[in-house]
């Protein structure tokens, strides 16, 4: 007779705290986003100009390259929200349609800097990608979803703090939503304890191709994590858990699990819980993957010759950052504590690039 798998661990009550807030709190969406001033673009300007006179590649642009004197002060307030009080936290008022997109990019990654240090988010190496619709198949099983208009449930990505910076919004759809994983994990916690308990196991999900040396096309990750009596949430895109099914040795999705996933998805876009904050051009998201879940609806693209919706992505390492679990190893290059970490599978040799052309394949 074959052994029960054993117990996973779990808190010994819902999470609470800071971390699970829900909707309700954070509706007016001026009220809490950081502005930046007349004062703030032009140092923000200067810093930038300063890294092209001095023929800096973005890619060696430090936070000592890029001094904010005052907005510096403000981003640590917004780091501080984003990893150790709400897991988000939003800047405004970027004017980056006077920008060339070298000077964005440069803008961009100088802000960031202030906020982690960035790491590849794709098996190209991509440190920069441009998340728009190149009308790569939603079917395509090799590549991610995101160079599509298609929805994307809520889920995580594979850093610290993901960073998206809005250039253009779509004609219609594409709205964005944010989610407390604490706030949802407390709510099943609640209600169904059975279910909140199935997703402290693995769960199979596939790789899209992004596959390490010897590695098998899928892994094994759960969505709910409690290690060193700290909460991580790991939330997958949800079709990438169907795909997983094209592996033969992969394991079957249960019934528990499936209906603990179906629970859980719900739960995220219930409005008590999933928050909508519409992107605006000019607009910085940082949210801290580890407890706070994002998705998109699909979406249609303003016809030719307007711009097509538009974001900027970056994955930042936080070296200061929480002590991770051991299980993200399955998905994650590195999660050592005060070195860089996080990131795409990619190979030594590959080199990590800054993609100036909106629509470069990510994959």
């Amino acid at each position: 007779m074959t052994a029960p798998a054993p117990r996973a661990p779990m808190p010994p009550g819902p999470l609470a705290g800071s971390f699970a807030w829900q909707a309700a709190a954070f509706k007016d969406y001026d009220a809490w986003a950081l502005h930046v001033t007349l004062a703030d673009i032009a140092e923000i300007e200067n810093a930038a100009a300063a890294t092209k006179a001095a023929g800096l590649d973005i890619r060696s642009i430090a936070q000592a390259d890029f001094p904010l004197p005052g907005l510096a002060p403000k981003l640590a307030a917004l780091r501080h929200r984003v990893l150790n009080e709400v897991g988000f936290g939003y800047l405004r008022g970027l004017p980056v349609s006077n920008w060339d997109p070298d000077f964005r990019m440069r803008v961009y990654w100088g802000v960031s800097r202030h906020i982690g240090d960035p790491v590849p988010q794709n098996r190209n190496g991509h440190l920069i990608g441009h998340v728009i619709d190149i009308g790569t198949s939603v079917d395509d099983v090799n590549k991610r979803i995101t160079q599509t208009n298609a929805e994307l449930s809520f889920h995580v990505d594979s850093c610290d703090v993901v960073a998206l910076l809005c250039l253009a919004t779509s004609l219609s759809g594409g709205e964005s939503a944010i989610v407390s994983g604490a706030a949802v994990h407390d709510e099943m916690m609640r209600t169904r304890p059975d279910l909140c308990s199935a997703l402290y196991r693995p769960i199979p999900m596939d790789r899209r191709g992004e596959v390490p040396a010897g590695g098998k096309g899928w892994y094994e990750m759960p969505l709910f994590n409690w290690y060193n009596d700290s909460f991580t949430g790991f939330a997958p895109v949800r079709l990438y858990v169907e795909s997983v099914r094209r592996f033969e040795d992969a394991p079957p999705l249960t019934a528990e699990l499936g209906e603990a996933l179906d629970l859980f998805y719900e739960l995220c876009a219930d409005p008590r819980f999933g928050l909508k904050i519409p992107f605006r051009p000019g607009d910085i998201q940082y949210l801290h993957n580890h407890v706070v879940f994002h998705a998109r609806t699909a979406y249609v693209d303003h016809p030719p010759p307007a711009p097509k919706r538009h974001l900027m992505r970056m994955w930042l390492s936080a070296q200061d950052g929480r002590e991770l679990p051991p299980a993200l190893l399955a998905k994650w290059p590195s999660i050592e504590r005060g070195k860089l970490r996080g990131g795409a599978v990619i190979a030594p040799d590959r080199e990590w690039v800054i993609p100036l052309e909106p629509e470069t394949p990510a994959y």
